[in-house]
């Protein structure tokens, strides 16, 4: 294959973050997810857990959410006083997202990166969901969430996600439109999504 560079978008609890890093195995390519967060920690010296507490997270808290006149992609030494750590965090992960695109063929999950790169490179853009009750089960089991919470955290960080996204972009995030390929975790498993990911791929890359 050509140079390519494979985007995934999710649900919280749709097993996305593991799918893209068997994509990436399987193509022996560069995966990116919470690698990102220590490059911004290197570049910013913001801590790692304030980043991580904002991590593709757009809450009640950021008083100045406005979708539609959101001035994109400031710079990190803008002074306007709505120019939060959140703003900063989105421009520099932004520039990084560009940068590791340039190198080489990679997975990259979330933070907006289709969107990103959408106008200079040729991405294949996927987003994977599930029914709720695959994803309570998925994030009960592997990630330790107590049942009684599993529902309300699935919701809030799909909200979540949904506004960084809406806010960063104004792009609707989980908008079938937006992508190349959507898909239902919970009608396949992580390995045959891995094969059906990578068998669309090559075939657009044959076709381009």
């Amino acid at each position: 294959m050509k140079n390519i560079i494979i985007t995934i978008s999710r649900q919280y609890g749709s097993g996305g973050r593991f799918i893209g890093e068997r994509i990436a195995k399987k193509l022996n390519i560069e995966f990116y997810d919470k690698e990102f967060i220590d490059i911004v920690v290197q570049k910013t010296g913001i801590s790692r857990e304030t980043i991580e507490a904002k991590d593709e997270k757009f809450t009640n808290d950021n008083i100045f959410f406005n979708a539609f006149n959101k001035k994109h992609f400031l710079s990190p030494f803008n002074n306007d006083i709505t120019y939060s750590i959140l703003d900063k965090i989105f421009d520099i992960q932004s520039e990084i997202i560009k940068d590791i695109a340039g190198k080489g063929s990679c997975v990259m999950i979330g933070r907006c990166a289709s969107f990103i790169l959408k106008d200079a490179y040729k991405c294949f853009n996927v987003f994977i969901h599930a029914p709720i009750k695959n994803r309570i089960e998925r994030i009960t089991k592997q990630y330790g969430i107590e049942i009684e919470n599993a529902e309300a955290q699935l919701k809030n960080t799909d909200l979540y996600r949904y506004n960084y996204c809406k806010y960063y972009t104004g792009e609707e995030w989980g908008n079938m439109v937006n992508y190349n390929l959507t898909i239902d975790s919970g009608y396949f498993d992580d390995e045959e999504i891995c094969n059906i990911i990578i068998k669309s791929v090559k075939e657009a890359d044959k076709n381009k």
